[in-house]
Order: structure tokens, then sequence, then C-alpha cells
């Protein structure tokens, strides 16, 4: 006689026994700190870099979602191929080959060679975190979510760290705002590569003797039925819809601060256009308000992964986008509202917008492992990247809705079929479509991050506890 089907409980899936498992965790945690460093530099020189290579706003937004393409393509597929293989060795590769790029970019004299370093870059920090965060969940054991959301957090912090620290490590190597002095303390850059080679020698040390899958992950999962391996699926389904959305927001907020720290940094001063000299102010600015965003993701994110009992982990996916879309819908009016404090003010609104869109990334990490246990690299991936992939629509609208389509020629070109912006606008030479400004911009993110806590509605919440029993 077959035994029957059952539920069976998450403690059943043995973590590996390596020596030294916290350690082991530990640098994993670390390393994805100085991955996530490497992610953030070209992003907090935006300003400069646009001023040196006379970027237009299409070019920023085309730079900021190529970086979501490709960090997010290469996910699912190093995850699938670590699964398949059961290596981690793809994401050390993947840790290499940003530091390279990364390192190099402040010594691309093109736009063309920004975006391939860049790109690149991106696509290596990809690779990085399927197999690191799969890895820290196995060794974390009964406290996966908790595990998780340390990774997580670090990963902010190092974010925070690349944000507000590379502007200055230019600053301190150029020793002067002249153009040629600002120059060399882009190149200087390149010293980055020492502490990031360090970090992927440590990396391997960490992961690699990890076994990639729980020893008995694929019978737990073919001891359930076929409707509730069905219903995992669809779970998985409406975690990844939602975090597209997610991650949307965030890239979208990525350009939309950067505008800002401009157009704030030219209006102190002033100026009528950004330099290379004001365009590091900008970078100044802009850098530390980015890393606002990643302190709410990853505080927000260890808060719930230390706090948040399983049983209100589907009123999180839903009430903290709520909160977070209110917060950016603030930021126009902040002028308004704390004249004299509106760098401060700016700063709160995008921590609170960073727990909004960030905070429950973590948690939908952990759950997507804990629903697919036969499949944690994948998981992990889905999550992640294969969610990141799309976060390229975020930039992209979010430049459509505040400065147009006139200087993206191949979406002029639509629009003019299409009819939008009178019928005599291109014969003229005029404005096909100008956009709303950047206040309509901040208000259709917080729109789309509304949205993302209502797909989490369709949660079903007793597969979530019971994935957890």
């Amino acid at each position: 006689m077959s035994p029957p089907r059952t539920q069976p409980h998450e403690p059943a899936l043995r973590a590996p026994r390596l020596a030294c498992p916290r350690t082991r965790a530990g640098v994993t945690i670390g390393a994805h700190s100085v991955t996530d460093f490497f992610s953030f530099m070209a992003v907090s020189l935006i300003p400069l870099l646009t001023a040196r290579l006379d970027l237009t706003t299409g070019q920023v937004a085309l730079l900021l979602g190529l970086g979501s393409v490709t960090s997010g393509l290469v996910q699912p597929l190093v995850a699938w191929a670590s699964d398949k293989l059961d290596t981690r060795s793809l994401g050390t590769l993947g840790l290499f080959v940003a530091v390279v790029c990364v390192s190099l970019i402040g010594r691309a004299r093109s736009f063309e060679v920004l975006m391939l370093l860049h790109g690149a870059g991106a696509a290596g920090i990809g690779a990085f975190h399927p197999p690191a965060a799969a890895a820290v969940g196995q060794l974390s054991g009964a406290r996966r979510s908790l595990g998780v959301a340390v990774f997580f957090l670090a990963g902010m912090l190092g974010g925070v760290g690349g944000n507000v620290f590379t502007p200055r490590i230019v600053d301190a190597f150029a020793g002067s705002d002249a153009p040629g002095a600002i120059d060399h303390g882009l190149a200087s850059l390149a010293w980055m590569m020492i502490p990031g080679v360090l970090a992927v020698g440590a990396l391997a040390w960490a992961i690699h003797a990890i076994p990639h899958r729980h020893h008995d992950a694929r019978e737990h999962h073919g001891r359930l039925s076929k409707g509730e391996r069905r219903g995992r699926w669809g779970a998985v389904g409406v975690l990844y819809a939602a975090n597209v959305l997610r991650f949307s927001v965030n890239m979208a907020l990525v350009y939309l601060f950067t505008q800002w720290a401009s157009e704030h940094t030219l209006d102190k001063l002033a100026a009528g256009e950004l330099t290379k000299a004001t365009g590091l102010k900008a970078s100044a600015l802009n850098g530390p308000l980015q890393g606002m965003m990643q302190v709410g993701m990853g505080g927000g994110g260890i808060a719930l992964g230390a706090m948040l009992a399983v049983r209100f982990e589907k009123l999180a996916f839903v009430a903290m986008p709520v909160l977070g879309a209110a917060a950016i819908a603030l930021i126009p009016g902040v002028d308004t509202l704390a004249p004299r404090a509106v760098v401060p003010c700016v700063f709160a609104l995008g921590i609170v917008a960073g727990v909004g869109f960030g905070s429950v990334i973590p948690v939908s990490m952990a759950l997507a492992q804990r629903l697919l246990p036969h499949r944690t690299g994948l998981a992990s991936g889905l999550m992640l990247g294969g969610a990141w992939s799309l976060g390229f629509v975020g930039p992209l609208l979010a430049k459509v809705v505040h400065a147009g389509v006139d200087d993206m020629p191949r979406t002029r070109a639509l629009v003019e079929r299409l009819g939008v912006g009178g019928a005599d606008a291109s014969a003229v030479g005029g404005s096909v479509w100008s956009g709303w400004g950047l206040d309509a911009a901040f208000y259709a993110a917080a729109g789309a991050l509304l949205v993302a806590g209502l797909i989490s509605t369709l949660l079903p919440h007793r597969l979530i506890v019971r994935s957890a029993a």
C-alpha cells in the first residue's frame, strides 16, 4: 500500500552540515554588502556622468533601465543553472565581473562604453544574488526568514555606502573642482578592484562547498498533493507580479531622485546648467538621497524578518506598499509644506518609500523558498532578478511622464504615428510630448506602488501559514 499524501513540516528539510556555518553565512552576508556597494557606484555619480558625457534624460533612463534588464535577466538563468549543476561558483564569477567592470566606469569616454561597463557590471551583480541568497537561507535553518532579512539588510547597507561614499571618493582623488582633476578622480575608481577581488576570494571559500539543494527537498515537494503544488506555484506567481511593480517603483525613484537632486542643486546655486563642478555637487546630494531608500529597504526588511509572525505576512505585503505610496505622494509638496527643511524631509520620505517597496522583498524571498523547497535558487532568482529584470520600465516610464519623449527618437516616432501632441508637431519641429513634470512622475510612482499592495490581496493566507508549519 502506498503511503498517504501528507503535508510535511518544514523542519524535515535538513540544513547542510559544514564546518563554520555561521562564519560562512557571515562572510556571504558581508560579500553582499560589497556587491551592492558596487551596484550603486554608477547610480550615485549620474549627475556628474551626465555633465561629463553630456547625457540626455533619455540616456539616463536607458542607462538605469539597462542595469535592471541585465541584472534581472541573468538571475533566473544563474538560479536554474546553479540548481541544475548543484554549484554556487556562478555567483562568485558574477561578483568578479562586477568588480572589474564597475571599477572602470570612471574611465568611460562615451555613452556607449558607459552602457557596456554598466550593463556587464549589473549582470555580474545579478549573478551573485541567487546562489548567495539560497546559501544564506540554507545555512539559517529554521531561522530562514531572519537569515535572508539580514542578508538583505547587508546589501542595503552596502548600497548606502556606495551611494554616499562614491562621490566622496571621487572628490578626494580629484582634490579640486577643476575639470581635469575631476576626471582624474573618476579614473581613480579603478583602485576599488583591490577590495572587490578580496571579497571574491572570501565568497568562494564561504559558499562553494555548500550543496545547492536540501537532501530531501525534492521528496518533500513530491509528497504534496497536486492541488497543493499548484497553489504554491500560484502564490509564487502573485509574489512575482507584486515584486515586479515594487522593483519598477524602486528604479523609477532612482531616476526621479536623480533629477530632483540635479534640479534642487541648480536652483540652490542659481546655476543654469550642470557642469562637472555642479554635477559633482548634485551627485553629493543624490548619493545620500539614494541611500535613504536603501536605509528604508534594509531597516524595514530586518525589522519584518525579525518580528513578523507568519500569520501577518499577507498583511505586510498589502500594508507596506500603501505606506510607501503615501510617502512618495508627499514628496512634490515638500517645498510648500516645509520650505526651510526641504532636504531633510525628502530624505525622511525616501526612507519611508524604501520601507514601502523594499521591506517585504526579503519576506517574499523566504516565503518563495518555503513554497518551493526543491527550487530555492529559482525561488530566490524569481523574487529578485526575475522581478528586477522588468524593473527597467520604471525609469523609462518615469522619464516619459517627467520630460516627455523628445530625446527618445523611436518613442517620439511612435507617438507621432499615434497623433499625440498635435498633427503638426513634428512638421514644425515642436514638442510631440513634453511630459507632465517631476511632480506628476512622483504621483505615478505612488500609484504603481499602491497597485502592488492591491495585487498582494490575492495571496492565499492559509497556504502561507501552512508552508511554515
